[in-house]
């Protein structure tokens, strides 16, 4: 048992990546980026997310996407693409672990088996 009172759980090797960019411009241009528009903070809640549903996935944090006017931008890997437009709603949090667990159950269903 651990100091707090929760368990220990194994950690689970990830199977894939998710990819989102973390890009902060210096906005001499006034445009926008994707950690300005909270993709740092999405990048946690998505962790969060699937830490609490043990899913063997990793987020990766990473430069730009180029598609900064449309972000925050993620890539599930051998899955869908995510344009947020500005809108890290619950909704849209949804729409992206939804995107996530097909994406794991696909990759299960064609794993080896042991």
């Amino acid at each position: 048992m651990i100091p707090d009172g929760s368990e220990w759980v194994m950690p689970v090797a990830p199977i894939f990546f998710v990819r989102i960019c973390i890009n902060k411009r210096l906005n001499t241009d006034r445009l926008p980026s994707c950690a300005a528009r909270g993709s740092r903070e999405l990048a946690l809640k998505l962790e969060d997310l699937i830490t609490a549903e043990n899913l063997p996935v990793e987020i990766k944090r990473g430069p730009c996407m180029n598609n900064c006017l449309v972000g925050p931008n993620l890539k599930v890997q051998g899955g869908a693409m995510f344009n947020l437009n500005d809108d890290t709603s619950d909704a849209r949090i949804a729409e992206i672990m939804a995107a996530i667990r097909d994406e794991v159950a696909k990759r299960k269903a064609a794993a080896p088996a042991p």
